[in-house]
Formats: structure tokens, sequence, C-alpha cells
């Protein structure tokens, strides 16, 4: 697969990333911002206690809009 040249804004600015994918180009800077983990039962029962909403990731929703982080 060929490679491009991707603009990819984030909490870390904007950086120019060398991928074959939009997603490869994302997941690269994103590692160094952002950290996941499985949830434990603990995790769960706190975070949902204070409030926090479970998000669901679809792949419709995944497009940056780098106007925003400019």
């Amino acid at each position: 697969m060929a490679e491009r040249i991707y603009v990819v804004g984030g909490p870390t600015g904007i950086h120019l990333v060398n991928s074959s994918t939009k997603q490869g180009a994302i997941a690269y800077v994103a590692h160094n911002a952002y950290k996941a983990t499985v949830a434990t039962q603990s995790d769960l029962v706190e975070l949902v206690g204070k409030g926090v909403k479970v998000e669901h990731a679809k792949a419709n929703n995944m497009e940056l809009d780098l106007e925003e982080t400019k």
C-alpha cells in the first residue's frame, strides 16, 4: 500500500505523519498522548458512580476535524 503524508491534529499539536492509512497516522500520534486498558469491575463501579458515561466507538465516528485543532 502506498504511503502518504497526513496532517494529524490533537492535544499534542499538529503533526505531519508518513503512513499508509489515516488510522495509522492518528494511532502513531495518539500512542504517546493516550493510554487504554480494559476496565476492571472496580473501574466500572467507581467511574459510572462518578457519572462517567460509557461511549461507543464506531468507525464512522472517527473522522478528525483539523479545523478545530488549529
